[in-house]
């Protein structure tokens, strides 16, 4: 009776066991599902601001057990690197081994998956350190998913990108921005008349404007063909094609950075001079945006228009450095060169993305770096 009665009891017990351990993988179950959906719903918002909405919603991610995730990498010219989370060891691989801080290896792993795209190459990676059973079964399910919604993202946003860049497309796009710098400069001029106290003062703004008239002229006449031939590749309004052996016409830099800056009324302190073989409307386009950036946003914020032009030489590039270290970045540094992304609603966030791509086509290249509260956008062209 004794042996009956005990194995009755561990029948009992084990009964128990089994229900609690059951009770136990369906409650986490239903919160790992729950996390999933919070996780799922976040898919719009990486179509439009992918590594933002991983920062902002830092939180989800833990709680699906993502304590650990980093990133590095290139976004559009800029590099990025972003950590939440604990540190993860460099140089491991998927399903590497970690090593505790006695030498002990545990089974703790490294998960990481890369991106290529035309203008974004990014390592993704993921330390699943602490997670036992079913909670690292259900972080390495949690990070497969979210892999897959980058690549999504990421792929959605290349196909967008690709749609607005064919050949009507791509005028239509850019043509409106060049028609936006347009008209802000005839803005530009049409307070300066009207600021005038006399007719000395009046004078004065007409000769400045006779001087700037051929300049302006030439862009509304690049305007005027594009219009009416969307397939014309001589417009600032569309990038440029690379050819296998393109020719330029000798530009000297100094005189083309006076009159962008007559154009747009901005002071400029130049530095150095030379004379490059290079693309012009290329050219134009990277000085039309910067200064034309410089311009509006000072006279917004109601400051100097004033930008410092450094040109330099080194045996391979000429360097024009274009510095505005007073003028605060109102976006993200890494967002200066994305398409769409802009610090207001007037602009539509594609000057910059023009610039560099017409800067590429040319043979040359366009990128930013911090300077005090401003920045300092570099324009290397070849030799």
């Amino acid at each position: 009776m004794i042996t009956l009665y005990d194995a009755a009891v561990a029948l009992v017990v084990a009964g128990l066991s089994v229900g609690l351990t059951l009770f136990w993988l369906r409650y986490l179950s239903r919160q790992h599902r729950r996390r999933m959906d919070q996780l799922l719903a976040l898919r719009e918002a990486l179509h439009d601001d992918l590594l933002g909405t991983l920062v902002l919603h830092q939180k989800t991610l833990a709680d699906l057990g993502l304590h650990s995730l980093d990133w590095r990498g290139n976004w559009y010219g800029s590099p990025v690197f972003t950590r939440l989370g604990a540190k993860i060891p460099i140089n491991l691989h998927e399903g590497t081994p970690l090593l505790s801080l006695d030498g002990d290896r545990v089974r703790d792993r490294v998960l990481h998956q890369r991106f290529d795209y035309d203008d974004i190459s990014l390592e993704f990676r993921i330390g699943l350190k602490g997670l036992r059973g079913e909670r690292h079964l259900f972080a390495v399910q949690a990070a497969e998913v979210l892999f897959a919604m980058i690549q999504g993202a990421l792929a959605a946003r290349q196909l967008a990108l690709v749609a607005a860049s064919s050949q009507r497309a791509r005028v239509g796009v850019f043509l409106q921005h060049d028609m936006r710098n347009l008209a802000q400069w005839v803005q530009l001029v049409a307070e300066d008349f009207g600021s005038a106290q006399d007719d000395t003062e009046l004078l004065a703004r007409a000769k400045r404007l006779q001087k700037n008239a051929a300049h302006a002229t030439q862009r509304a006449e690049r305007m005027s063909q594009a219009l009416l031939n969307p397939t014309w590749q001589a417009s600032a309004s569309a990038p440029l094609e690379a050819h296998d052996a393109p020719t330029f016409e000798p530009l000297d830099l100094s005189e083309h950075i006076r009159q962008a800056a007559e154009l747009h009324q901005v002071e400029v302190k130049l530095v150095g001079a030379a004379q490059v073989d290079w693309d012009g409307h290329a050219l134009a386009a990277v000085l039309d945006n910067v200064l034309g950036n410089v311009s509006t946003l000072s006279r917004e914020r109601m400051l100097p228009a004033r930008c410092r032009i450094v040109i330099r030489q080194d045996a391979q590039n000429t360097l024009v450095f274009m510095e505005t270290q007073h003028l605060r970045l109102e976006i993200p540094l890494e967002k200066l060169f994305e398409p769409w992304s802009s610090s207001g609603p007037v602009n539509k966030g594609l000057g910059m993305y023009q610039a560099r791509k017409q800067a590429q086509a040319a043979g040359g290249e366009l990128f930013a770096e911090a300077l005090g509260q401003g920045i300092r956008v570099v324009l290397s062209i070849p030799l």
